[in-house]
């Protein structure tokens, strides 16, 4: 872990046996839970690089951990999933099995917290599911003869958007299930970001990033679209209160943009390999990316 004031190592979180594939942050970030390749997923205490206990997800590899974002105060209050091959099991910050759901079809390919409510969704070929922490059974579940690649829920809570196998990006109303399909795409749509009002969803699939004003309704509308990329687009963030975007590609470009305001790039910075991740700071001003050859930089940007 570093320092992001300062890029300063901290600590050294050291307990899987081979690769580290999620991480997540608890909602008052004392802990830290990765999953691994080992088949476990491990919660360390942040302050002391201790690991507090170890959860085992049920599979070979623990490819997804998520924080409910809604625990708050004690680590008690806390909640994670895990997802490790077909399996989806909930924990306890302390690392007791809260319940473990019944196997999905096939792979679990996502796993996200629905924003403003208590509910899990996971994605697996043929449908979206969401949980409850509360019951063993699905709540809903949102069916469709695809591969799900990639979800992004709103942060209003009423719409869930997927990128999918087959070059689309599908899209459903929670309230009631009403769905409907943006095609087109070049590429596998593995990027979607959400915007701070819940109006604007971005989406990758191409070396352009496409925005679909989800206002009423993209069905039948012309997305707007903001060219600049040398490649593919490999990760996109809107910011957590403001009406930036921030997009990478695999040449190792980010690039800011307004789009609601303009089409124009504001700023550009360019790392020499693809940028894999990227994420805004809590205040919105600096823009932290990781690349393929394992460079960690810092972007601020002051509009």
């Amino acid at each position: 872990m570093l320092d992001g004031r300062n890029g300063d190592f901290v600590v050294s979180f050291r307990g899987h046996a081979n690769g580290t594939l999620a991480l997540s942050w608890s909602p008052d970030e004392s802990l830290l839970v990765s999953g691994g390749q080992d088949g476990w997923a491990r919660i360390w205490d942040v302050a002391t690089g201790k690991q507090v206990a170890e959860c085992e997800g049920g599979a070979a590899w623990v490819e997804h951990v998520a924080f409910d974002p809604r625990g708050a105060g004690t680590s008690s209050a806390q909640v994670f999933a895990t997802a490790a091959g077909r399996i989806v099991r909930l924990w306890t910050a302390d690392g007791q099995l809260v319940r473990s759901y019944a196997p999905h079809p096939s792979t679990v390919s996502a796993c996200v917290w629905q924003a403003g409510a208590q509910a899990l969704v996971t994605a697996a070929y043929g449908a979206l599911t969401i949980w409850s922490p509360s019951r063993d059974r699905p709540v809903r579940r949102f069916r469709w003869k695809g591969s799900i690649l990639s979800v992004a829920c709103s942060r209003d809570g009423r719409y869930i958007a997927t990128g999918d196998q087959d070059c689309t990006v599908h899209f459903w109303r929670v309230k009631n299930g009403d769905d409907l399909q943006m095609a087109g795409y070049p590429a596998k749509v593995l990027q979607l970001a959400w915007d701070p009002s819940s109006r604007y969803l971005a989406t990758g699939g191409s070396d352009v990033v496409t925005i679909w004003d989800c206002k009423r309704s993209p069905e039948g509308t012309k997305p707007r679209t903001c060219e600049g990329h040398d490649d593919l687009i490999t990760a996109l963030a809107y910011q957590h209160r403001g009406d930036l975007l921030a997009s990478s590609d695999a040449s190792g470009a980010v690039i800011v943009w307004a789009p609601v305001r303009s089409s124009n790039p504001l700023a550009r910075q360019d790392y020499g390999s693809e940028v894999v991740s990227l994420a805004w700071d809590p205040t919105d001003a600096t823009i932290i990316t990781a690349t393929a050859n394992g460079l960690l930089g810092a972007q601020t940007y002051t509009s």
